[in-house]
């Protein structure tokens, strides 16, 4: 699957970036029958896709085209992928913590979040709204304020990122060649259109180009005149062993702390615990992913989420995970087709947030390109 090295190589479409939203994007257009060179510098799904918590769940509080994406999203991965050889979802449950009305009442909770609600169900889901009491009643390990709510889904959960992003590959690749720790250097532009990208392994020729390769998108993009006011901004998380793993866990969302959690286990040793992280407001940081976590970011994960599992307060920390996401303005994603040059489309600025909705995303992205091909 590997393209020559120092060849030239060409293909209906090159695609910029092997993290989860290029090897969806990837894998609809092989499933539309076009061909397709797949560039990544770090390696495939080696970047900060690889190591994302793999949290799924229909439900977005957001409402809207965020809710109906989240919805179908899960709804693909319930399904496996299209040949139905993806990782199955751990389906532990999701509940996301959101605030509750005056006195824990639930019809003070806000429209978005019952617009979220409803956009689950009419796609098929199972979803509820709880108060605090509820959930302390359904899942002991956890503490829940009476002044918040929470939306539990049954089928949600989590998925191992890095062998989705694998079973994503492997469903493309017949129509499929992987240029592996190659970089993409500029975009070949002839009059005001694409013709492929120039890379450190030679040029790929392609009518059209998909950058989707989170904070470097910026840099590459330039090349061809396109702006992308991306940031790079700090993410990470730990894994918690506490003296009792928490077997009740869902995957917690809480956006009222900007923390999240879910159970983590070691299949070689059986050991068990809790992966957990909180967002962060560092931005230009490098962009590297890295393997633990300093001891300042595990105490100012833990001073959050012992808020919500109290058995994480005194808890070992036996790994996690440095790394960073692309930022960008206002926190909202977009696939974009450029009108100039013509056969350029990007697909940047999810904040992290990508993986729950990558299959809708690359369906998307795969759509914009079949477009401009035409």
């Amino acid at each position: 699957m590997s393209g020559p090295g120092g060849a030239a190589a060409s293909a209906d479409v090159a695609v910029v970036g092997g993290g989860i939203i290029g090897l969806a994007a990837a894998e609809r257009l092989v499933a539309a029958g076009l061909s397709v060179v797949l560039i990544d510098a770090a390696g495939i799904a080696d970047g900060p896709s690889g190591v994302s918590g793999g949290l799924v769940r229909a439900f977005d509080p957001g409402g809207g085209d965020r809710a109906r994406a989240a919805a179908q999203g899960l709804a693909a991965y319930l399904r496996r992928g299209r040949h139905g050889r993806w990782p199955a979802v751990r389906r532990h449950g999701g509940l996301t913590l959101v605030p509750a009305g005056a006195g824990g009442a639930l019809a003070g909770v806000r429209a978005g979040v019952l617009a979220g609600v409803e956009a689950a169900r009419d796609a098929g889901h199972s979803a509820w709204v709880h108060d605090a009491a509820e959930i302390r009643e359904r899942f002991p390990s956890l503490s829940v304020s009476p002044d918040l709510a929470g939306v539990y889904e049954p089928s949600a959960g989590w998925l191992p990122a890095r062998a989705v992003a694998r079973a994503m590959l492997r469903d493309a690749a017949d129509g499929l060649t992987v240029l592996e720790r190659v970089r993409a250097t500029e975009v070949d532009i002839r009059g005001s259109r694409v013709r492929g990208v120039r890379t450190t392994a030679g040029p790929v020729a392609a009518p059209a180009v998909l950058i989707a390769a989170g904070v470097a998108s910026a840099d590459l993009a330039l090349t061809a005149g396109v702006r992308l006011p991306l940031r790079s901004r700090s993410i990470g998380y730990c894994v918690f062993e506490p003296r009792e793993a928490p077997g009740d866990l869902p995957a917690v969302v809480d956006t009222t702390t900007g923390a999240w959690l879910r159970r983590w286990s070691d299949e070689a040793t059986g050991r068990g615990g809790v992966l957990a992280g909180v967002v962060s407001h560092v931005t230009g940081v490098p962009v590297t992913v890295t393997r633990g976590t300093p001891p300042a970011e595990q105490e100012r994960v833990r001073a959050v989420v012992a808020r919500r599992c109290p058995a994480l307060a005194d808890a070992g920390v036996c790994g996690g995970v440095m790394a960073h996401d692309a930022l960008a303005p206002g926190g909202e994603g977009a696939v974009t087709a450029w009108p100039e040059p013509a056969g350029l489309v990007t697909a940047t600025g999810w904040n992290g947030g990508a993986f729950k909705t990558a299959p809708v995303i690359g369906e998307r992205a795969a759509a914009r390109i079949r477009e401009v091909i035409a």
